[in-house]
């Protein structure tokens, strides 16, 4: 039983499955397409995001405890980060935009038991629309897929006093065939580096909504928190030598 790709608009696989019932059954549907390797002993991808990934820990270090958290998590991919902070103790709300990985987590929910609450959509227009309050957003490889970062980071400063950001940021040094472009958010000026994705139809497709992506400096990041209303911000971690480009982690308070 296997998922097959039909462009960024759709997905297409076999409808019935009459093997004997197994988790495995619905992780096959999308055979080919994990990057997580789920735990146990089923077969995904090859990418040990539930198991050794170590961003929901820097979370719960850096605000002393998750557990009893309200927890916004945006973009979970295929639950992995859920998973963990659901372990930790937090109750999460997760939204994401890629309906094949939206799908992905409602097996993770179901293989795995999680209490977490899966929503598919877009997860800026969900906090533009403002009212409801968290504990924590946590944005983990998110911000670089924006094409508005600056506005990302205000809303997120909006909508819960404490974040955790994971996320890749320009170097000139180590970034090369970005566009270079000034932009102004709410009283809020820094470079925005540009670049187009590539194939957003293929199926190991993990980027966001838009045509291309917007990255901006590690500093101005620091800052437009700072700027939003999260005085206090903290780096965790600091890698140059990542695969995607340079990237760090940060806790913010309000």
């Amino acid at each position: 039983m296997q998922l097959r790709s039909t462009g960024a608009t759709g997905v297409e696989f076999r409808k019935f499955c009459d093997e004997f019932p197994a988790p495995q059954n619905a992780v096959d549907i999308f055979k080919g397409h994990w990057a997580s390797s789920l735990p146990g002993d089923l077969q995904s991808g090859d990418a040990h995001l539930f198991t050794h990934d170590p961003r929901p820990e820097y979370a719960a270090k850096a605000f002393g405890s998750l557990s009893g958290m309200r927890i916004l998590e945006l973009g979970p991919l295929e639950a992995a980060h859920t998973f963990q902070l659901e372990k930790l103790g937090a109750q999460v709300t997760a939204i994401e935009g890629n309906a094949e990985a939206f799908l992905k987590c409602l097996v993770v929910k179901e293989i795995f038991a999680l209490n977490s609450k899966f929503m598919l959509g877009n997860f800026v227009e969900f906090l533009e629309m403002g009212g409801e309050r968290f504990d924590l957003v946590f944005a983990s490889g998110v911000l670089y897929h924006m094409m508005d970062p600056l506005k990302l980071i205000k809303l997120i400063c909006d909508a819960a006093d404490k974040s955790f950001l994971w996320s890749h940021y320009y170097d000139p040094a180590l970034c090369k065939g970005y566009k270079q472009r000034s932009i102004t958010f709410e009283g809020y000026e820094a470079l925005h580096y540009a670049k187009g994705y590539r194939d957003r139809s293929a199926g190991r497709f993990w980027g966001g909504l838009a045509e291309g992506v917007r990255w901006l400096g590690k500093d101005d990041i620091v800052a437009a928190f700072k700027h939003f209303g999260h005085s206090r911000v903290e780096v965790i971690d600091d890698v140059q030598n990542t695969l995607g480009g340079p990237s760090f982690s940060l806790a913010t308070w309000k």
